[in-house]
């Protein structure tokens, strides 16, 4: 599957997010959502022109996602506010579900 059909289901498939808003209170306010991340910039910086790594990031990003949709609600609100600041970069839009994937299992 590609990268750009991974981040259409899952835009099309999540509810807005704490990265569609202004930062501060509203990202508490809303952190109850997964949020919805431009993996695809964070990918494409991160393969560096290679295109089979820009798949493996996307296919690894899409994993991520599912599996942050499965442990969604049991995540403190705290944590999830924690990596969310971790994996997304308000300068750039980018973000990445494998890094807040990783975050929060860390902080188990």
């Amino acid at each position: 599957m590609s990268i750009y059909l991974i981040a259409s289901a899952m835009a099309a498939t999540s509810p807005a997010t704490p990265a569609d808003t202004a930062p501060g209170a509203a990202i508490e306010a809303r952190a109850e959502a997964l949020p919805i991340y431009n993996f695809d910039s964070f990918c494409r910086k991160l393969a560096g022109g290679d295109f089979e790594k820009d798949v493996k990031c996307g296919e690894q990003e899409g994993a991520a996602y599912a599996k942050l949709e499965e442990i969604w609600a049991s995540v403190p609100e705290a944590r999830k506010i924690e990596c969310h600041n971790v994996a997304y970069d308000p300068d750039t839009g980018a973000g990445s579900y494998a890094l807040h994937l990783r975050c929060i299992e860390k902080g188990k």
